[in-house]
């Protein structure tokens, strides 16, 4: 397979690089510079590219970049379009002791050979399962990402008890997100939340359609940022931002959810020393939407001892796993607070709080089990 690129792009991919490499941005410059480079994934077509070109787009933000939302390919490119704006794409040669070159004979100043390395002919590619997962964490969503018979569009989750679907979709052309919205308004029938790097394809028509869905639209450019840690986070709380999609809650569903966080507590603390704890079984299984199948896989033990634990944790709720996995958001949400609550505190120089350990005495034997499991 020949991969080419804009001549444009890589006629600029040598001296980016080098000027580039010799610097090393600070990290308070990111927030604000990332804040328009999500723009990047709209200009690049099939969303893969030669590192030079990710490099000059992205500018200070492409490290972070490069480890949150791509990846490297398998292969090397075959086409290199002139970096010296010829306007050709020149065929890259392996010789016989294994250098690479392309040669241009536009500009006889210049030497013949352009020499190249592995390295700048190894095209790079968003990895929709990085960006999707890291949006996922970044919003609190629950469940599982799921393809969608749409040109780069994927769902990363869904939001709140309602199960509200979350889809990411990046497109080069305006038309084809066009396309994509009004595919996501007839196919789900329903409220949905579109995120797309930026606005700029949304258009009047689009915001009719997706109104008539009750559906809402956030571009990424306004609502994700990348803090001073190299990670994503967002310009105000999930909560905050995703209001619209939250159900209310009655006096009596509120009464539940505290009842359900104040058990959840208590499960975080239970049998922390076992093979499986509750609390590692709770997390996959409710708010992550594994069966009992995968849970085992991820805590590397047998079936039947998640069968176990699920039904510990349905007793001690009193409900079922189902019925749980409604309150995922709900349980994130209250654990956020939570934790800014012990953070204000602690830089107020209040003790800082401690879980207390669960602990009846009792110890599992070599394959995870409690003396009443065997």
């Amino acid at each position: 397979m020949k991969l080419c690129y804009h001549a444009t792009d890589v006629t600029q991919t040598a001296s980016v690089t080098h000027s580039l490499s010799s610097s090393n941005p600070q990290p308070s410059t990111l927030n604000s510079q990332l804040s328009t480079k999500w723009s990047v994934l709209e200009t690049i077509p099939g969303l893969i590219a030669l590192p030079g070109v990710w490099r000059q787009r992205f500018g200070a933000a492409f490290e972070p970049m490069k480890d949150l939302i791509l990846r490297e390919c398998p292969n090397l490119a075959q086409l290199l379009p002139c970096p010296r704006g010829c306007g050709l794409a020149h065929d890259i040669i392996c010789r016989p002791d294994g250098s690479l070159i392309a040669t241009c004979d536009a500009d006889p100043s210049q030497p013949r050979d352009i020499l190249l390395t592995p390295a700048e002919i190894t095209p790079w590619e968003v990895s929709w399962s990085k960006l999707g997962h890291a949006l996922f964490e970044v919003l609190g969503l629950h469940g599982k990402s799921a393809p969608l018979p749409l040109p780069n569009t994927l769902q990363i989750g869904a939001w709140s008890a309602d199960g509200v679907p979350v889809i990411l979709t990046v497109q080069v052309c305006g038309a084809t997100f066009r396309r994509v919205v009004a595919e996501l308004v007839a196919r789900l029938h329903g409220r949905f939340i579109l995120l797309a790097p930026t606005s700029y394809h949304c258009d009047a028509p689009c915001q009719e359609l997706l109104a008539h869905a009750r559906a809402a639209f956030f571009p990424l450019e306004t609502t994700v940022l990348l803090s001073d840690n190299r990670r994503l986070r967002t310009t105000r709380p999930p909560g905050e931002l995703l209001a619209q999609f939250t159900p209310r809650w009655n006096e009596t569903d509120e009464a539940e959810a505290a009842q359900v966080f104040r058990l959840f507590g208590e499960l975080l603390g239970m049998g922390t020393d076992l093979v499986a704890p509750p609390g590692r079984v709770f997390d996959l299984m409710v708010f992550k939407k594994m069966t009992k199948a995968e849970t085992a896989l991820e805590c590397r033990c047998v079936a039947s001892l998640i069968t176990r634990r699920a039904a510990l944790i349905e007793r001690h709720f009193a409900m079922s796993i189902e019925r749980l996995r409604a309150f995922a958001s709900d349980l994130k949400e209250r654990q956020r607070t939570v934790k800014g609550d012990r953070y204000a505190r602690k830089k107020q120089g209040a003790a800082r709080e401690e879980l207390e350990q669960y602990d009846d005495g009792d110890k599992e034997d070599d394959n995870g089990y409690l003396p009443e499991e065997r």
